[in-house]
């Protein structure tokens, strides 16, 4: 990592400092956490990293296991390029973000958020439909879909809700696209996928939570256009 210090905080308390080795295989830090820091209903654990910053399409990544394949067609997003896709129901978060090179360009409203992006990584649209207020929202999702060709990526991210009013045209439309999930009867679930167009059913990336944010990723899992440090593991005993 760039950064040459790393502060940890529990619940706004201050545990531990320390300068960043220059081999991150070698900046391993333990922090003992004293008695009554910790047992809030959810205690937030923090690290505030501070030095240069470096530019989300400098990073590198470990080998991607589907070798950079989405949907399971032969579609790729070219090397360097990273695509972060981070949903949350109304209870978890409430939020919807779609990151293209450290970019967020999902609209970031209530229901299915979605985007489409070329084999190239250049947004083609980007725009929500509502399937929690209006079932209408499910044939206006299934036509956005449809208009485009074989290989299109779609990226989606849930925000609040988008179960109530969800119909089975939106959930194929979705399905075409190389997306697992059936959001009907699952009420501020969260869901994040990435798929293709004319890709197998389920043969696409993503996430489906109901407890937690959900993401997926392609590239580097960065949600900015800059980082200054990484965490590789956190082990708790």
């Amino acid at each position: 990592a760039p950064a040459t210090t790393v502060e940890v905080r529990l619940n706004r308390r201050l545990l531990a400092s320390t300068v960043v080795e220059a081999d991150p295989s070698a900046a391993l830090l333990s922090v003992e956490i004293p008695p009554g820091v910790a047992g809030a209903l959810v205690d937030r654990l923090e690290l505030h990293f501070e030095g240069p910053l470096t530019p989300v399409a400098g990073l590198l990544t470990s080998p991607d296991p589907q070798n950079g394949e989405i949907g399971g067609a032969g579609v790729r997003l070219p090397a360097g390029t990273s695509l972060v896709v981070q949903s949350a129901g109304k209870d978890v978060g409430d939020f919807a973000h779609i990151w293209v090179n450290g970019q967020d360009v999902a609209v970031g409203q209530r229901g299915y958020n979605l985007v489409a992006l070329d084999k190239d990584g250049t947004v083609l649209d980007s725009v929500v439909f509502d399937t929690h207020a209006s079932p209408a929202s499910s044939a206006a999702l299934a036509a956005w879909v449809a208009q485009w060709p074989v290989g299109t990526l779609i990226a989606g991210a849930v925000m609040d809700e988008a179960s109530y009013a969800l119909q089975a045209e939106a959930v194929a439309a979705l399905a075409s696209a190389g997306v697992a999930g059936d959001l009907r009867g699952k009420f501020r679930w969260s869901h994040a996928f990435i798929g293709a167009v004319g890709a197998p059913m389920g043969s696409g990336r993503g996430d489906l939570q109901l407890l937690q944010p959900a993401t997926t990723y392609v590239g580097a899992p960065v949600d900015g256009a800059a980082v200054s440090g990484g965490v590789g593991w956190v082990l708790i005993k």
